[in-house]
């Protein structure tokens, strides 16, 4: 019995994160927008049903009546209207939208409910008990529970019974199959948030009398437990969130039991996080499927002339040279905008440049500032070094949070991230590694010369400006070395890299270690410039703002950091010239961060742009001129070094219970163009993924030049020589022409090398620029080497991922639908650059394709699929003439005859009328 209170008292608070996390998987499951505002609902309710029952003497049925039927409604109206607008946007922007709402809330809450007041709210509900052994147990508790069982099992019933509740898992599914029913996706989506924001509001509701008194932070947080209940449903299924919720809760109350002291006290409140962040770690990935389909970064084309940047920098930097003698007590505020520069500079490497996400960079300023402390004072480290040996304690736990990198994307790299920030705070903040249990925190020294109590703070900030600088002028070279060119790529196209012969987790580990170190280092700089810390400095909260701050500004490096630093820090570098200082005055700067996020979320991207005209304008002033055109001269091409195949044999792939390719065995020599063709849904490039190892076969063999490939990844199988193309183009959109042809040969030698990813030698250089030009001037595409690849055509596109691979050392190409979006003239052209490089280069060629004109004009040999089963191979001229093809794919007169022939007597009767279905044109 001495479990049971324990247990009970789980259950109550483990019923309303079930409450919240279903309410959050529903919007999610139907809107494909995650809510990371879905606490600040449960926040506003909770201020709500105080101010209504404390202040105004409501009852409470009415009040709770009110917070959760009508103001759940209004809340879920006004998010479903920013989910919309929100359906095209690319993961930051959404996680900045409601990232800005989340901000709104809690900064609008702060303001008008005055966070200096302590405010409770006292159990409503029926209060009678009764006894269990030794165990009281409450009627309120017991209604607590009911409410949320009840609540969510007519969710469940609901979502598979009644008509709106089937048009829900509708949605998920097809909205476009849904609309063409006869029902709106817009008007399901909508009553999903309505019920989603009730679902919060009730938890906030049911939260508030269980608080020792309303915190908005500790509110929203509360409900962010939800997150935990969410990632044990897999972000889908409703009754298994409900329970996670249930579970983390009574597991919570019984960490309190079992650890009264020590490192493990921390466990209770970090559980729902660790649950977070390891369920991410280790669930297949094919639990964690995005709801939304990946949207490519939109990113401006222009860029400020160099010269107007360089002056720029210069005005900034000879500004910032005199700001001691113009602020000066108010300077240590700009030393701290000044290390946010440095913290920006290194989040902006990991998102805007690498395309990851990170809401944990609050904690890597918590590590640098702690390990500062430590080896300065407790260890008597040269200040210096100290510095150094600072940034560089973060750099492996960078590599540890780059795990989740690597096994995830998109959404779940930023739950992980964020998990991993509030597992951090809840469990190691207080331990003597780290802020320790003081509640005075910790001494973080300067060097003596900047002990100074005349003039230390003036040396501290030229020291601070410095680094500043060095570190500018080093994030600058990254994104103008090979590494930055990784590293947008990555951001552009993952499998794109992956398949040019980049080792794109070695990308991946390199970024995230250089980002934990510049933020270490900024932490450690600002802890000095205070002298004193303490964990309450370094919230997860802020690493939102952080995120949020980092998508909205503009520019690019290192102006992006420096409005977002200066502006996180506002109040306090306009001080001198402001007469609007006022203790709230953080607070209106929150709301404006938030308002900001969320005007830049729905602001459409073309108005996102400079105006044209402006463009022009700058352009002109910083004597911008188009390059001239190159001449680039023909050099003979070099011969493959040795002859190859690649050879599949008896390939199975199956997706669940869908078999998509089955017993596909094919040969693709060097010296040949080799064509793999049959209807849509044959599974060609299912099978195309598996030989350039994107997918894993049931049963099989694939082999490149007499060898296995089954233990190589994408990166390794481009390395032995295999190119590839896709149907649906992954180029690096945000590079020019060259910078990505170039990359067809340049991601090789980068390699799984971490040290070739940093530099390259010249040599190296040369070879690379030499067949980056011979692969544009033989596409033809040399004039426009310097556009950026997202503004072409899509026929322009096409030459230029051919392009790249005919620029790479490949000796196999794999051209998925090379000629879709090629005019007849352009896909002739297209034709004679295939069968040059084959006869010429001696590559071969493995192509997919539906313009029978093409095929037959350049393959030497054919391979005929059909519902993912092989039914001929043979020269062209066999393949036009074949019964078999001519039902399955060419069209015929006897095609049932002729289906009927090839296939056993026991295969369904639907799969002998696919020959009617083939390609228009053919």
């Amino acid at each position: 019995m001495s479990y049971l209170p324990f247990v009970v008292s789980g259950l109550v608070t483990g019923s309303v994160y079930g409450l919240a996390g279903t309410g959050l998987v529903l919007t999610y499951k139907t809107s494909a927008v995650f809510n990371f505002a879905h606490g600040a609902i449960a926040t506003v309710a909770a201020y709500l049903f105080w101010d209504l029952t404390v202040q105004h003497g409501a009852p409470w049925g009415l009040a709770a009546a009110i917070c959760v039927a009508v103001g759940g409604p209004v809340m879920g109206l006004v998010l479903e209207l920013l989910a919309r607008q929100l359906a095209a946007a690319s993961l930051s922007t959404k996680v900045a939208a409601t990232v800005g709402v989340l901000l709104v809330v809690q900064a609008g809450t702060d303001l008008v409910f005055d966070p200096g007041v302590t405010r409770n709210v006292a159990q409503y509900l029926p209060d009678a008990s009764f006894h269990v052994g030794s165990t009281v147990i409450r009627a309120s508790q017991l209604i607590v529970i009911g409410v949320a069982v009840v609540a969510s099992a007519a969710l469940w019933v609901f979502f598979r019974t009644a008509r709106l509740g089937v048009a829900m898992r509708a949605v998920v599914d097809s909205p476009v199959l849904l609309d063409v029913a006869g029902t709106s996706p817009t008007r399901v989506r909508r009553w999903s948030w309505i019920i989603g924001a009730s679902f919060a509001s009730a938890s906030g509701v049911l939260l508030a009398p269980l608080l020792s008194e309303l915190n908005s932070i500790n509110l929203t947080f509360l409900v962010v437990t939800a997150f935990g209940a969410a990632a044990i449903g897999a972000f889908t299924n409703l009754p298994a969130t409900f329970l996670g919720g249930l579970l983390i809760g009574v597991v919570q109350q019984l960490c309190t039991k079992w650890f009264t002291g020590g490192f493990w006290t921390g466990l209770s409140p970090a559980l729902p996080f660790l649950v977070l962040f390891v369920v991410l770690l280790v669930s297949p990935r094919r639990r964690l499927v995005e709801q939304a389909p990946v949207v490519q970064r939109a990113r401006s084309t222009w860029r400020m002339p160099l010269a107007l940047q360089g002056l720029s920098g210069l005005g900034a930097l000879v500004f910032l040279l005199f700001v001691p003698s113009i602020v000066g007590f108010h300077l240590a505020d700009y030393t701290t905008a000044l290390t946010y520069v440095l913290l920006f500079l290194a989040l902006g490497l990991l998102v805007r440049t690498s395309g990851q996400v990170s809401l944990a960079h609050v904690s890597f300023m918590a590590i640098g500032v702690c390990a500062m402390s430590h080896l300065t004072v407790d260890h008597h480290v040269p200040w210096a070094l100290a510095l150094v040996l600072s940034g560089l304690i973060a750099v492996p736990i960078g590599a540890v949070l780059s795990i989740p990198a690597i096994r995830l994307s998109g959404l779940y790299l930023a739950l992980a991230t964020f998990g991993f920030g509030l597992l951090l705070q809840y469990m190691f903040y207080s331990e003597s590694y780290m802020f320790t249990s003081n509640a005075s925190g910790l001494t973080v020294p300067r060097p003596a010369w900047f002990n100074d109590v005349t003039h230390g703070d003036r040396r501290y900030y030229y020291l601070v400006l410095g680094l500043v600088v060095v570190a500018t002028v080093a994030i600058i070279t990254v994104n103008r070395s090979r590494l930055g060119r990784l590293l947008r790529a990555l951001a552009d196209s993952p499998t794109g890299l992956a398949t040019s012969g980049t080792s794109i987790n070695v990308t991946r580990v390199l970024v995230f270690c250089g980002s934990a170190f510049l933020a270490a280092v900024a932490g450690a700089l600002q802890g000095a410039n205070v002298t004193s810390v303490s964990g309450s400095s370094y919230q997860p909260l802020q690493s939102l703002v952080f995120f949020a701050l980092i998508t909205i500004s503009v520019g690019s490096e290192p102006w992006y950091a420096i409005l977002a630093a200066f502006g996180l820090q506002l109040s306090g570098v306009l001080y001198p010239i402001s007469s609007l200082q006022s203790p709230k005055t953080q607070g209106y700067l929150t709301l404006a961060f938030g308002i900001a996020a969320v005007l830049y979320a729905v602001t459409p991207e073309d108005r996102r742009q400079v105006p044209m005209a402006l463009q022009r304008s700058l352009d002109r002033l910083g004597f911008r001129r188009p390059a001239p055109p190159r001449t680039i001269e023909p050099v003979p091409m070099a011969p493959v070094r040795s002859a190859g195949s690649l050879k599949v044999e008896g390939l199975k792939v199956a997706f669940g219970g869908l078999v998509a390719v089955d017993g596909v065995t094919l040969e693709a020599p060097t010296g040949r163009i080799t064509g793999l063709i049959g209807p849509n849904g044959a599974g060609k490039t299912t099978t195309f993924n598996s030989c350039s190892g994107l997918n894993r076969p049931s049963a099989g063999t694939v082999q490149l030049d007499g060898r296995s490939v089954a233990l190589a990844g994408p990166s390794a199988r481009a390395r032995r020589g295999l190119g590839r193309t896709f149907q649906q183009m992954e180029l690096f959109d945000t590079l020019t022409v060259r910078q990505n042809v170039a990359l067809g040969a340049e991601a090789s030698n980068a390699g799984p090398n971490a040290l070739r990813h940093l530099i390259s030698s010249p040599a190296e250089r040369r070879r690379v620029a030499a067949a980056a030009d011979q692969a544009m001037l033989l596409c033809g595409i040399v004039d426009i080497e310097d556009r950026v690849v997202g503004a072409l055509s899509t026929g322009e596109r096409r030459l230029v991922e051919l392009a790249r691979c005919l620029a790479g050392p490949f000796h196999l190409l794999l051209l998925d639908e090379p000629s879709s979006g090629l005019d007849p003239s352009e896909t002739q052209r297209f034709g004679e650059i295939l069968r040059r490089v084959v006869a010429e280069r001696g590559l071969g060629i493995l192509l997919v394709e539906h313009d029978m004109t093409l095929v037959t004009a350049i393959c030497d040999y054919l391979y005929v699929l059909d519902f993912g089963k092989p039914i001929f191979e043979g020269t062209v001229v066999a393949a036009l003439q074949s019964p078999i093809v001519k039902a399955a794919y060419l069209g015929g007169d006897e095609v049932e005859d002729a289906v009927g022939a090839a296939e056993p007597p026991d295969a369904p009767a639907d799969t002998r009328s696919r020959g009617r279905h083939a390609k228009a044109g053919v």
